[in-house]
């Protein structure tokens, strides 16, 4: 390459294309991965704790149990149930809640869910809660004997 060619127009061109490659691969956002969505009933039961929370507690397994404490006006004919949603190591949990049908039904405020499909990693847990508009998100670690509780809010 000689030194004439430096000075050309043509050589800034190719440099400067190139620079701007260089930007747009280095800014490019990392891939989260595909989304895999998992949709769940829950176990429906009366517990002792009343204030709207969820509770996350791993098993030897590696299963994660998935408690919601605190859920007001739900009786045994209604259900709950969550979408659970992973992307990477964000996971969503969007709450469904089905009133119930009978006025005579035995009341109950706590469900249970197990999410059998979380592998031993450190995730980002955001969960919404339809009724009421509750939300909470917080980072779980996902190892045998890990539990913890969070209390939902506005």
């Amino acid at each position: 390459m000689s030194p004439a060619f430096i000075n050309t127009p043509e050589f800034y061109v190719i440099a400067a294309v190139v620079a701007a490659m260089i930007v747009a691969f280095a800014a490019k956002p990392s891939s989260r991965g595909e989304a895999r969505t998992h949709l769940l009933a829950g176990e429906l039961s009366y517990g002792e704790i009343t204030t709207p929370s969820i509770s996350l507690k791993v098993g030897e397994d590696g299963n994660v149990a998935l408690i919601r404490h605190g859920i007001e006006g739900l009786g045994d004919s209604g259900a709950l149930s969550v979408a659970v949603t992973v992307i990477g190591f964000d996971v969503t949990i969007e709450e469904r809640f089905v009133p119930s049908r009978d006025v005579y039904d035995t009341p109950v405020n706590t469900a249970t869910f197990i999410l059998d499909f979380l592998a031993p990693e450190r995730y980002h847990i955001k969960y919404n809660a339809e009724q009421g508009g509750l939300f909470v998100a917080f980072a779980f670690n996902n190892r045998p004997g890990w539990e913890t509780t969070k209390e939902l809010i506005r």
